[in-house]
């Protein structure tokens, strides 16, 4: 696969590297894979991965660390002399409310890799919210029919990023439009439209200070978002052509959004994923300085006939390993407890993008 437009976009070309820098990332004869860095007055250099601190060697003038952690996609961070540093000879990606580097190592799993297929569209859109009062972008996929076939219409998918993370994760770290393509090719999913917003939706507290506001994504989506995408693109406008999905902080907007409007959706997924809101009134990531959430969206719950009625398809997954699980499990004993079903999966892996792309692909083939 060429990562020089899969993975590296955002960082240096492996084929013309900058004089005396050795590649970030190699593979020995063994098939270790091993993360090197020059940094020649340095007299520590470590790797960070989930908060745990990897220390390199020096070999030749070159640090050299045998990388410890799984296949696929992991967020890592290059530490200096103590000083967090953005290496442009790794990948790099937005997470944690800043450019991110990451190692990425190719899996047997094949389903979210460039592939000899047809292939979508990504477009970038600019629109003004009323919302926000700010102007906003968004990224939309479009299958590649939507151009072959100008007469069709097609449902749409609002898929939300997470915590830290902007609209351009589920393309840059979550490859859901290679995923797409390759589903539509092996007639596993149904074409349909993609959106994808930036969920860290910004205002303005009291003394003028900018501020994110999680709880303004729901109204923008309704007000803003839907609107501009159903008069752009070619959409089927009703709640049976629409679903939203999230992972993260995006599945809570995805609970609070759909619940509080189920009139326009009648497809949900929670990747790594939460019904109630437990980021408002948190002293890290609430920057709002407020008490808990409600969780009045929740009412939904309360009547069997009536959530069921509502939808199509209710689906959550989690990773066995996330950080989260416990809340998982609570929210299991919470659908339980109200008699609420729904297609339930626990995957391998924790609280990252190698959970969510399986979320996407077995998601994807449900809808519509």
């Amino acid at each position: 696969m060429n990562q020089a437009i899969t993975s590296q976009a955002l960082s240096f070309c492996p084929v013309i590297p900058a004089a005396d820098e050795p590649e970030g990332q190699i593979r020995d004869a063994e098939g270790n894979v091993w993360i090197q860095i020059k940094a020649d007055h340095a007299s520590d250099v470590s790797l960070i991965i989930y908060e745990q601190k990897f220390p390199f060697i020096k070999e030749e003038g070159i640090w050299k660390l045998k990388y410890p952690g799984k296949d696929g996609i992991t967020l890592v961070q290059l530490q200096i002399d103590g000083m967090n540093v953005l290496t442009p000879y790794l990948p790099i990606c937005y997470g944690y409310s800043r450019p991110y580097n990451y190692v990425s190592i190719e899996t047997e799993e094949e389903f979210y890799y460039l592939k000899n297929v047809p292939h979508g569209t990504v477009r970038q859109e600019y629109f003004y919210s009323d919302i926000t009062g700010e102007w906003e972008r968004c990224f939309v996929y479009t299958p590649v029919e939507y151009e072959e076939c100008p007469e069709k219409r097609y449902p749409v998918l609002y898929l939300q990023h997470g915590h830290g993370e902007n609209e351009t994760g589920w393309i840059e770290e979550g490859k859901v439009h290679f995923i797409m393509d390759n589903l539509i090719q092996a007639k596993e999913a149904k074409p349909f439209i993609i959106v994808m917003n930036n969920g860290m939706v910004q205002t303005k507290n009291a003394e003028g200070k900018r501020i994110v506001d999680h709880t303004i994504f729901p109204e923008y989506l309704i007000k803003d978002v839907i609107p501009y995408i159903d008069k752009k693109y070619r959409t089927i406008k009703n709640k049976d052509s629409r679903a939203m999905a999230g992972l993260s902080m995006g599945s809570i907007q995805t609970s609070i959004t759909a619940f509080e409007y189920p009139e326009y959706f009648s497809y949900i997924g929670l990747f790594s994923g939460f019904l109630r809101d437990f980021i408002q009134g948190d002293k890290i990531m609430d920057m709002v300085q407020r008490g808990k959430a409600s969780d009045k969206h929740l009412r939904i719950l309360d009547s069997k006939e009536t959530f069921k009625n509502n939808l199509k398809i209710f689906f959550r997954a989690m990773g066995e390993n996330d950080i989260f699980i416990q809340k998982f499990l609570e929210e299991d004993e919470l659908l339980s407890k109200k008699d609420i079903s729904c297609i339930r999966i626990i995957y391998e892996g924790g609280h990252d993008w190698n959970v969510w792309r399986r979320c996407i692909r077995d998601f994807a083939k449900l809808l519509f």
